[in-house]
């Protein structure tokens, strides 16, 4: 990021269509951002790269990590197993990077129990009708799985708040909901610095070397 200011571990999360990758992917453009390649159990689908979509590992290898606490957050689903794996995190950190989680909301839950001096950002759309109209225009999915997803943003809303997220940031505006996440960052990283300048450790649960 172009200074000295301690790296973090940044969850993004918020309803399906409501711009969570593209906004990482912004904020990695800009520079001093990661994105966390999440490990996954299932099979890899077409045109999928491994290590840079997902990293594809075997349920042995998965349930390896979890034995060795090696896991940020994981999940289960249709049977499929997916976690983010601690030591990219480390890196990222060690390297005074933003290190970005687009997760659920029950991965942020897990990152916000396990502390790690994380900051937990959830986005939101300006309104059901903007988010109905963004996964319309996505065409991935018919209109009853849409519905289903519309259902669940009041209960998603409800439970980062409950959680709690540090962070809503109503992305209405690309380029600004981009800076607002950027500068959420940046000021959560200059506490850390604070926090390091008086002697605190860093990063509590990801056993780091250094900070």
């Amino acid at each position: 990021m172009g200074d000295d200011l301690p790296g973090t571990l940044v969850v993004l999360s918020g309803p399906s269509g409501v711009g969570k990758t593209t906004v990482a992917q912004r904020l990695v453009d800009r520079g001093g951002y990661v994105r966390s390649v999440s490990v996954t159990t299932r099979q890899r689908r077409e045109g999928e790269v491994d290590g840079l979509d997902y990293r594809f590992i075997t349920h042995a290898e998965f349930e390896q990590l979890q034995a060795d606490g090696e896991l940020v957050e994981s999940a289960e689903v249709h049977g499929k197993l997916y976690g983010t794996p601690k030591e990219p995190v480390r890196q990222a950190l060690r390297r005074h990077m933003a290190c970005l989680l687009v997760i659920d909301v029950y991965g942020g839950q897990q990152v916000r129990g396990h502390g790690y001096d994380s900051l937990l950002v959830f986005l939101a759309p300006p309104d059901q009708s903007e988010l109905a109209k963004r996964l319309a225009q996505r065409g991935t999915e018919d209109y009853a799985q849409q519905t289903r997803r519309l259902q669940r943003v009041e209960m998603e809303v409800r439970l980062a708040a409950e959680i709690p997220y540090n962070h809503l940031v109503v992305n209405d505006n690309l380029e600004r909901c981009v800076a607002e996440v950027h500068q959420h960052v940046q000021e959560h990283r200059r506490r850390l610095q604070e926090r390091k300048a008086a002697g605190q450790t860093l990063y509590p649960g990801l056993e780091m070397d250094t900070a």
